[in-house]
């Protein structure tokens, strides 16, 4: 591998791991972590290609980065969210005008309420005196 196709890889990896930072918290499944998911998949996926030598594999693998590094991108930046906004009639439909800001409220509270059970020791760590 040559000294720019190295720096290149190098880029594009970095560019990856930058988009996958800022990636948004699921706060509802803290153990479906989907920035980790992406994280391990960017990882394991140039790792698994370091040992590519063939020029016209390695460039169709860095062509199809880049296009993956774009959708993730956009969908990070909310790209499509701001180019196609979802009208007031879809947020309150007429037969039930308040049921997705109380699908939100609901959400929030359950979020809320599972990052206070998670900050509060156990029931037994707390009989058995372990969490003072």
């Amino acid at each position: 591998m040559s000294t720019s196709t190295r720096a290149e890889v190098l880029s594009l990896y970095r560019s990856f791991l930058r988009v996958i930072e800022r990636w948004p918290t699921d706060y509802l499944r803290p153990n479906r972590n989907l920035r980790q998911v992406l994280h391990l998949r960017v990882v394991e996926g140039f790792r698994q290609n370091l040992i590519i030598k063939d020029a016209d594999v390695f460039s169709s693998l860095i062509s199809e980065a880049n296009v993956e590094l774009d959708a993730l991108r956009r969908l990070a930046d909310n790209e499509y969210k701001e180019k196609y906004p979802l009208s007031d009639r879809i947020y309150r439909p007429a037969a039930n005008p308040k049921y997705y800001s109380g699908l939100v409220a609901a959400i929030d509270k359950a979020a809320k309420q599972k990052q206070e059970e998670e900050s509060r020791p156990s029931f037994w760590k707390r009989l058995w005196g372990e969490n003072r």
